[in-house]
């Protein structure tokens, strides 16, 4: 519901483009159908260990350019599905540079946090580099986390929540109106998401 909330405030007619990453999960593609804006893929690097290469967004951003299109937002999922990846500090440094260069809204898809199966790797959000990384300070973010992807193994729990971090105020008042004129989760989702931002 949040992710189809913000591209729907992001969409206003057939130029405007998400970028999103392929592989991905398909919610953005559809959503970005349905809503009559263009979908950017932007390849994930399996040599790279499923990551994205500085290059590839210029030159998918450059070609959407070229189109006429106009790219409002960045599409990013970590840990990633249908991968699995884990994004280094340097891959989401990466990313959050260029979303903050391009003035391209960053959507830090980040429901899957605590689904890493290995010692190797570590969580880290798109924020946590937003406000340590020197070229990010005016970076525009959108972070979405869920109960019902393996916060305690219960994917039947429908909760979450979404924070938006140097989000023009008009621009969230208008997402909150939107929010609060759909249904809410019912009574366990809201209790999961209440304990996952509060824990006892």
């Amino acid at each position: 519901a949040g992710i189809e909330m913000v591209l729907n405030g992001l969409i206003s007619d057939d130029k405007d483009a998400i970028m999103i990453p392929i592989p991905q999960y398909p919610i953005y593609s559809a959503l970005i159908g349905r809503l009559g804006a263009r979908q950017i893929g932007y390849y994930l690097d399996e040599d790279l260990g499923w990551a994205v290469a500085k290059e590839e967004l210029q030159t998918r951003l450059d070609d959407a350019k070229k189109q006429g299109l106009n790219v409002k937002a960045l599409a990013m999922i970590n840990p990633g599905n249908p991968t699995g990846q884990v994004l280094s500090r340097d891959d989401l440094e990466v990313i959050c540079k260029f979303c903050a260069k391009n003035n391209i809204v960053l959507l830090a898809d980040e429901v899957y946090q605590r689904n890493v199966y290995t010692e190797e790797k570590t969580f880290t959000s798109a924020k946590k580099i937003a406000l340590e990384t020197p070229g990010c300070e005016c970076l525009q973010l959108v972070s979405f986390h869920s109960t019902s992807k393996g916060f305690i193994g219960e994917c039947g729990r429908r909760g979450g929540y979404m924070e938006l971090h140097h989000i023009d105020p008009y621009v969230q008042t208008q997402l909150y109106k939107l929010a609060s004129s759909g249904l809410c989760s019912g009574v366990p989702g809201q209790i999961m998401t209440s304990l996952m931002v509060k824990p006892p």
